[in-house]
């Protein structure tokens, strides 16, 4: 069992959209084990979800022009609230200071989700944290075996106004990138940068920073590239559950052109 839904791109497409955290599902055996009501889970999901990352993401694969191979696409189904598949799962997850490492046991305004240690925690990181690894991690591989290379666009969202527990004097742009020394080159954050032009107010691993590539190819094998795509979600959400349609077309837009940059021209299936 995993959670991670492998969404099959072409066979010579090197770009991986990674979407993480765009649902709200919790299997009700989870559910069980947190501390909050039904009404403030809602409100927990508005704020920790990003919204119709997915969609944007799959708008992206739709636009490219043609003899662009498509990418694959990684997407989880279920809430980050489950776990979440972008910590490190040991003790040096800086955000475990806080109760947001891989299982997280406070909320955004830092009120408990779970017992603190969380007593599902092992349950947890063996049902769902370890499968969704190994499932991303598998494509990685096979990219690899199959191009040589592979590139990890990581589709995110964040609020407008910090949550309770991050840093308030952090600047939000409207599209903050992730780079990470050694998996980000010059060229991939400036076709980024390129990319997501026309929104103007971007910067640079602010309020968050890094990027997602399997810990088996992590900080040494450069032929891993990986970025990470955080954008504001005023830009495009009518409310925290809901997207303007047009505004997720002309991010996904953007998206697209980079995913183009990202990718040789090839006869189209």
């Amino acid at each position: 069992m995993t959670s991670c839904h492998i969404h099959a791109g072409h066979a010579d497409s090197l770009v991986i959209l990674h979407v993480p955290h765009a649902s709200r599902s919790i299997p009700e055996t989870v559910r069980a084990g947190m501390l909050l009501t039904d009404d403030e889970l809602q409100l927990e999901l508005d704020e920790s979800t990003d919204t119709a990352t997915d969609h944007i993401a799959i708008r992206a694969a739709e636009l490219l022009a043609s003899g662009r191979p498509r990418p694959w696409l990684a997407t989880n189904e279920f809430s980050r609230l489950v776990i979440d598949p972008e910590r490190f799962p040991g003790d040096d997850e800086p955000m475990n200071a806080v109760g947001r490492g891989a299982v997280y046991t406070r909320t955004c305004n830092r009120a408990p989700l779970r017992p603190e240690p969380a007593t599902d925690a092992q349950r947890l990181m063996d049902t769902y944290y370890r499968p969704y690894a190994a499932t991303l991690t598998d494509l990685v591989d096979d990219r690899i075996t199959n191009t040589g290379a592979a590139v990890i666009i990581d589709v995110h969202s964040y609020p407008q106004h910090p949550s309770r527990f991050e840093n308030p004097n952090k600047s939000r742009p409207a599209l903050c990138l992730g780079t990470d020394d050694f998996h980000t080159s010059n060229e991939l954050r400036e076709q980024a940068l390129d990319a997501f032009a026309p929104l103007g107010d971007i910067a640079t691993n602010t309020p968050y920073g890094g990027c997602y590539v399997p810990l088996n190819r992590y900080q040494h094998d450069p032929r891993v590239s990986a970025v990470m795509i955080e954008l504001r979600r005023d830009q495009y959400l009518t409310t925290p559950s809901v997207a303007n349609p047009a505004k997720v077309d002309s991010l996904a837009s953007m998206l697209a052109t980079l995913v183009a940059h990202c990718t040789p021209k090839v006869a189209a299936d």
